[in-house]
């Protein structure tokens, strides 16, 4: 189902990559795409297996559909998911269900990266199309926790989706792949996300590298 969902978003674009080759072949890794539309999910799904031949589990907000479970994503509700209750009794109940969900999700996380996987995360944790929407901080908080506890070292790949038009047929979308981050190149987590905001923001600006196009 996701590839034929897959083939219909790039047969409507011509893909064009560049950075390929900073794409881990194996081991565990934290891919980080710029989100600017759904079809990016697909875009990047397409990107990573046509460049490795490897999948991904998505990280995804609670109120998506269930199916795209099955289809490799997994839950987490969002801090402004809870905020956005009015009344106070089902904000803490939210917030009760949010820390057993997002629990769950964490352990699971934490089980790829020691199985060398790779997991994806849109780090704005929702769609802006024009500039960065500010960076949420919980799944690089996880990776810390995770490296620390489990003596890990795994790379953080910051990714830019362009689309030339997102209704003209045959349009290009450019991805551009950055090289890799480590937590350990960085004094703490505020300085490990103001590196990755300015190089999201990078690959937002200017016009993109003609790379390779499929």
């Amino acid at each position: 189902a996701a590839r034929t969902l897959a083939g219909w978003a790039l047969g409507y674009h011509r893909l064009v990559v560049s950075g390929a080759e900073h794409l881990p072949r194996q081991g565990a890794a934290l891919l980080l795409p710029k989100h600017c539309a759904y079809r990016d999910i697909l875009v990047e799904g397409v990107v990573l297996h046509r460049c490795t031949g490897r999948f991904a589990t998505y990280v995804m907000k609670v109120g998506l559909w269930g199916v795209l479970e099955g289809l490799g994503g997994v839950k987490v509700i969002r801090p402004k998911d809870v905020r956005r209750l009015r009344d106070h009794r089902a904000r803490r109940e939210e917030v009760r269900r949010a820390r057993e969900l997002n629990q769950e999700t964490f352990d699971y996380l934490a089980w790829l990266y020691t199985r060398g996987e790779l997991v994806l995360s849109h780090p704005e944790g929702m769609r802006f199309q024009r500039g960065m929407g500010p960076l949420q901080k919980e799944i690089i908080d996880h990776l810390l926790q995770v490296e620390r506890e489990r003596g890990l070292r795994v790379p953080l790949i910051p990714i830019g989706l362009q689309y030339e038009s997102f209704v003209r047929p045959l349009a290009r979308v450019f991805g551009r792949i950055l090289p890799p981050m480590y937590t350990d190149q960085f004094t703490g987590r505020q300085a490990l996300m103001g590196a990755l905001a300015q190089r999201l923001g990078q690959l937002m600006k200017g016009k993109p590298d003609p790379g390779v196009a499929d």
